[in-house]
């Protein structure tokens, strides 16, 4: 395997646990990050060995999502033309991860918000510790979660509970995901690690061609609505990012995140 400078990889026979390699930043998502990903992907659509891959993040949290002082940086060195090509080049990156043909599992600790959710709903199965937190916060700040989120997560959950967690954009803990369907299953943080990678384990002995045309099939029943989601996500999201609500938003964000408060 080729080594990534965000990514942290582990590779056990037909095993491998990829780490998000950025903890002091709670592991937040830059574009260089993303483009890591993407390339483990297409490698991995190659790759003759590997059976299951584990996302996890190094350190405490899975991540707390896009690196919101170098994503306020970029929109302001960006183009509208720029922004809708890196929309475009995340949601087709997230489509590469649902795309593989191994079993993927998110391991998920502490913190998990925004594109961190949007990520884990295209794995095949998120086993969560019970002290995880899950949010899609972007409609507080104007903005919309626009890297299939939406989509996956009504997918998972159902019209009702999407609404209730992405339209008030609060958190919902570990039980509550899994009550709810967000995820599989919950465990004590000591234990979620050994029972990601006993599932792992359990996958790895199935005949993988079965396992991957499955996998396939079932994904194929909800492509075509992806496909439309995902397009309307990408020209609402520029609708929003170039409006006043987005830009006091994120100006409050900004100076929360520094301890000064607005005059």
């Amino acid at each position: 395997m080729n080594q990534y400078k965000h990514l942290k990889l582990q590779a056990d026979e037909a095993l491998l646990t990829v780490s998000l390699n950025r903890p002091q930043t709670l592991n937040a998502f830059t574009p260089d990050m993303m483009d890591d990903l993407s390339a483990l992907c297409d490698e991995l659509q190659e790759n003759q060995t590997t059976r299951v891959v584990i996302f996890n993040g190094v350190g405490k949290s899975f991540s707390s999502g896009v690196d919101l002082n170098l994503f306020m940086q970029l929109l302001s060195e960006w183009t509208p033309d720029d922004l809708r090509a890196m929309i475009r080049r995340w949601q087709e990156t997230f489509n590469k991860i649902e795309a593989l043909p191994q079993i993927t599992i998110a391991a998920v600790n502490g913190v998990c918000l925004g594109m961190a959710v949007e990520m884990i709903v295209t794995c095949d199965f998120r086993i969560s510790s019970s002290r995880a937190t899950f949010g899609l916060p972007e409609v507080k700040y104007g903005i919309l979660p626009d890297l299939g989120g939406i989509t996956r997560v009504t997918r998972l959950v159902g019209p009702a509970w999407a609404k209730e967690i992405i339209l008030r954009g609060r958190n919902v803990s570990a039980m509550e995901a899994l009550r709810v369907g967000l995820v599989n299953r919950v465990a004590d943080p000591g234990d979620m690690p050994g029972i990601a990678r006993n599932w792992a384990q359990q996958f790895a002995k199935l005949p993988f061609k079965a396992l991957s045309h499955s996998k396939k099939l079932i994904n194929a029943t909800f492509d075509v609505q992806l496909a439309q989601a995902l397009k309307a996500a990408e020209y609402a999201q520029l609708q929003l990012i170039g409006s006043e609500e987005f830009g006091a938003a994120a100006a409050q964000m900004m100076l929360e995140r520094l301890g000064e408060t607005p005059e």
